[in-house]
This record gives structure tokens, C-alpha cells and sequence, in this order.
């Protein structure tokens, strides 16, 4: 059986930087009761991030999927045409169907490779590696590109306006993974929880005290709705949640915690983050996040982070290196330990 192994990983964050404490004092001046009116602004789940970039109107999806796209190739000296397959998630696509990932293809010129448009959510940069290792170690694909690209808040102009939006942000991110003689991943482990579906959703904004469909042309625009008893919900599923699916990879994997070299996990606020680190006994100097600079970009959390990780030097060749997400509010779960 053939072998998987990660090569690189880049990001791509857009232009644009929005400060969070000016934004705010922005939006107070349309509405000074702000404040006042909404119960959950002080809930640890909006709490974190200090700046985020912002994609649109600059790019639309296929564009940063195709900025990022580019900038591994280069930095790798890989040809476009020696992709055999693209696996690309992406929130928000440009258009409700089909995805983005065959324009990506045409505009980089990968033409010799598939695609696969791929999403589990938050989970999703985890699924494109072990799917990525899975058509190599098969002998069926020899280069893969992973692309994760988060072009949300920045079209969602509603939410923006209020501050439990303040924690998103966009951004993309890819990764190359070719047939070696090493494999990366050392173990992976993925799993669903359909018990918890729904408790997190994109859907239209009341109309006239009304929930319209989001196929119905009378629907309201896109937002999220959250009540106390979702956020506890959630905040309970994800504490669970993510310490399961990395203890999983590490019996998998027959290792303890205390040989990882580096935690990344998925970076919804800095009070999970907190918690993750605690129950896994991973002190801050074993971990790297990215959330006050970049903020939560569901599934290009890990993906970016993993990037800046390498960018910046935290990871060093031969580390061992942890990722744990969960998605949807606690409906899917994922882990990977990678030896880089």
C-alpha cells in the first residue's frame, strides 16, 4: 500500500481587517441601545477575538480558493497540471449550486484533476486530509490539494451589526498531500452524533414575526439564532466532544498526550479553547490559535491555524501534531495526529 504525506500547508487571509473595538463603536452609533437590548452579549461564547479579516465584496469564494490554491503551488514548485484531485469545502459557495471547487480547477488550469466538493462542517479540513490519504495510500490519485476556503460574515451584512457576529471571520486555506515512502497521518478518528443536529443553523431571519423557507422568496436574510439554552447546549457537546475525538486518536495511535508537540483546535472563543487545554492536560506553550487575529472561520479554524503554525516555526519538522474540531453544534466530531 502506498503512502500519504503532507507536504505544505499555506493560508490566505484577505485585505481587509476589521477591528473589533472600532466596529463596535461604529455600530453603537446607529443603534446606541445595543447593548442593552441583547441578554447574551456577555456569554463566553462571543468572547476572543480582538480583529478579523473580511472577504467580500473583494473576493468571491472561488477567488480566495484560487489565491490560496496558487501560493501552495508556488511554494511547493508544484505544476498545475500534477494535481490529480481537489478536495475543497467552502461556506458560503458563490452561488446556492453547484460548488465552487470545479472553478477553482478551471482557473488555476489543474486540468487533469477530479474534484470533490466536500462538507462537514467544521470538520471538513480534517475530512479532506484523511479522504486526501485514503486516494493515495488506494493508489488511485498521487497529488491531492485540500482547499478550505470561509467567505461568510463579510456577505452576511445584517449579522454583522450585531455583536455576536464579532467572533467570525474569513479566510482560506490549502494544503498538498502526495504519494511518499512516510505517511503523515498517524491516526484519525471521525464520528457523527445525529442526536444534537439542528442546534446549530444558517437560516433566514423572522419576517413580520414570521420564518420563512430559504427557498420561498419571501425569506428573510441569512443569520444565526441562538437562546441561552442552545449556547449551554453547545458549550456542553463541545467540551465533550473534542478531548473524546483526540483521546480516540491517541489510543488508535498507541501515544499519550504528553507526545504531542503542538494542539490546534478548532477556535469558536477563547473560553473552549481554555477548557480543551485543561482537560487535556496541554499547557498554552504546547498549543497554537490564531483566534484574536483571525477569529472563528468554522471549517478553516484548524486549517489556517495549522498554517500559521508552519509559517511562523511553532511546528518543526518531525513534531507530532494534534487537531480536534467539532461541527454544528456537537452533530460531528473529528480528530488528526499528523507527524510532520
Amino acid at each position: 500500500m502506498c503512502n500519504a504525506r503532507l507536504i505544505h500547508v499555506v493560508n490566505y487571509m484577505p485585505e481587509r481587517i476589521i477591528k473589533n473595538d472600532q466596529f463596535l463603536n461604529e455600530i453603537l452609533k446607529e443603534n446606541p441601545d445595543l447593548l442593552e437590548d441583547d441578554k447574551l452579549l456577555d456569554n463566553p461564547f462571543f468572547k476572543g477575538v480582538e480583529q478579523r479579516h473580511f472577504a467580500s465584496p473583494d473576493y468571491t469564494s472561488s477567488e480566495l480558493g484560487y489565491q490560496v490554491a496558487k501560493k501552495l503551488l508556488n511554494e511547493t514548485s508544484t505544476k498545475e497540471t500534477d494535481i490529480d484531485l481537489i478536495v475543497c469545502s467552502c461556506i458560503f459557495t458563490d452561488t446556492y449550486w453547484p460548488g465552487i471547487g470545479s472553478n477553482i480547477q478551471a482557473k488555476l488550469g489543474a486540468n487533469q484533476a477530479a474534484v470533490i466538493n466536500l462538507d462537514t462542517s467544521c470538520c471538513s479540513f480534517l475530512t479532506g486530509l484523511s479522504t486526501a490519504q485514503a486516494f493515495i495510500r488506494s493508489g488511485h490519485y498521487n497529488k491531492v490539494m485540500i482547499i478550505s476556503v470561509t467567505n461568510f460574515i463579510s456577505r452576511l451584512d445584517e449579522f454583522q451589526k450585531s455583536p455576536r457576529s464579532f467572533v467570525l471571520g474569513d479566510g482560506a486555506c490549502a494544503a498538498l498531500m502526495t504519494k511518499d515512502s512516510v505517511n503523515s497521518i498517524v491516526s484519525s478518528h471521525e464520528q457523527a452524533f445525529g442526536e444534537n443536529y439542528g442546534l446549530m443553523r444558517f437560516e433566514p431571519d423572522l419576517v413580520d414575526g414570521y420564518f420563512y423557507n430559504y427557498w420561498q422568496r419571501s425569506c428573510g436574510p441569512i443569520t444565526v439564532n441562538f437562546d441561552k439554552k442552545s449556547l449551554d447546549k453547545i458549550r456542553d457537546n463541545a467540551l465533550k466532544i473534542v478531548p473524546n475525538m483526540l483521546e480516540i486518536c491517541l489510543i488508535k495511535a498507541n501515544m499519550k498526550i504528553e507526545e504531542i508537540n503542538c494542539l490546534i483546535t478548532h477556535q469558536p472563543n477563547q473560553f473552549f479553547i481554555k477548557e480543551w487545554r485543561k482537560t487535556l492536560s496541554m499547557s498554552n506553550e504546547r498549543c497554537h490559535d490564531t483566534l484574536k487575529k483571525y477569529g472563528n472561520l468554522f471549517q478553516g479554524s484548524v486549517a489556517v491555524t495549522l498554517a500559521d503554525a508552519f509559517a511562523t516555526k511553532r511546528i518543526k519538522p518531525g513534531d507530532l501534531v494534534a487537531m480536534a474540531t467539532f461541527a454544528n453544534g456537537g452533530d460531528l466530531g473529528a480528530a488528526i495526529i499528523l507527524k510532520t
